[in-house]
């Protein structure tokens, strides 16, 4: 019996070893939390700016669609005044129909005065060959005066004959240079018709995709409405898709160290705090930047992929306050 209670006591103490160890240990592994601000946004959204219509800088906008609605693949979500290409579009195809109208009469008066150069210079050519004939016989047959009178008659035919010839030639040539310039100034007429049509066309934008519509605001913070007239080349609207949310979250330049790629966020969305979302860092950025132009703290961009989104709930840019999960031995 001294043997079974010896051995039960050393089971004993072993066993509280065991725990006291473990506890040494749950007590170095410690998790301390990074707080962070940031705002949900889509990881696919496309941005509609103004089209490209060639010297066309300045645009007037008289329709878009009301923010926050819900855009459907091939619904028109902005629309731009077109008066003036359509002034331009008109004066172009009037300019395009004369030019085809002139082309076409030099095709016609040309035709018709080289058909009429043609029976002239054949004609030259029957009597100079008949000419030649009645001179080329006379000899030895007619007096001297009369073979050279003969003679002379020939050389006469044969320089009309040679006048008629070049003049045709001529003619012909300057036909070609004309033709080729109108042809040329109808097709440089025709090519600026169809870019001012297709330009026409791209002053009613439609959306690309389905996604929400989100204004987006310049330099100075003001969003677009109808009757705005903006720059080519501005940035409009934002059409997020609502179906793949991430955060973009911004850590500040002294806990950036802690924070790495993998780690687990708890998120919270301030426009409904009882909600926490689970998810993880996918993406640091690169360098750190200024939050904005007013406030002047450094800051870090991670993007955090949440776990199960609530798409009936989110919305892009709706503010989030995040913790980071942050193991600590």
């Amino acid at each position: 019996m001294t043997r079974t209670l010896i051995l039960t006591l050393c089971s004993l103490f072993v066993l509280q070893s065991c725990e006291q160890t473990t506890s040494i240990k749950a007590k170095t592994e410690k998790i301390s939390i990074v707080e962070a601000n940031g705002e949900l946004a889509s990881s696919e959204t496309v941005i509609i700016s103004p089209p490209f219509v060639n010297q066309q800088w300045q645009y007037k906008i008289t329709f878009i669609v009301p923010e926050g609605s819900n855009a459907k693949k091939g619904q028109p979500i902005i629309r731009f005044d077109n008066s003036q290409i359509a002034q331009k579009l008109s004066v172009k195809q009037s300019e395009l129909n004369t030019s085809k109208k002139a082309l076409e009469n030099i095709y016609l008066t040309t035709k018709a005065e080289q058909e009429k150069q043609k029976l002239d210079l054949a004609e030259a050519i029957m009597k100079q060959d008949k000419s030649e004939r009645k001179w080329k016989n006379s000899k030895g047959l007619e007096s001297r005066l009369e073979v050279k009178k003969l003679s002379v008659q020939y050389q006469l035919a044969k320089n009309e004959a040679k006048r008629l010839e070049r003049i045709l030639n001529k003619s012909e040539q300057a036909t070609k240079v004309k033709i080729a310039i109108e042809e040329s100034k109808v097709e440089r007429l025709q090519i600026e018709s169809t870019e001012l049509q297709a330009g026409l066309q791209k002053m009613t934008i439609t959306s690309p995709k389905d996604g929400i519509v989100m204004y987006m605001p310049d330099f100075n913070g003001n969003k677009i409405s109808s009757g705005d007239t903006v720059w080519r080349g501005r940035q409009l609207i934002e059409l997020p898709s609502i179906d793949q949310m991430i955060i973009k979250g911004q850590i500040l330049e002294a806990d950036a160290g802690k924070v790495s790629v993998g780690q687990n966020v708890e998120v919270i969305l301030d426009a409904i705090p009882e909600r926490v979302f689970k998810g993880k860092i996918s993406q640091l950025g690169k360098i750190f930047r200024r939050k904005s132009n007013e406030q002047a703290n450094i800051i870090l961009d991670a993007d955090i992929m949440l776990n199960d989104p609530d798409v009936s709930l989110m919305r892009p840019g709706m503010a989030t306050r995040i913790k980071v999960m942050i193991n600590e031995e």
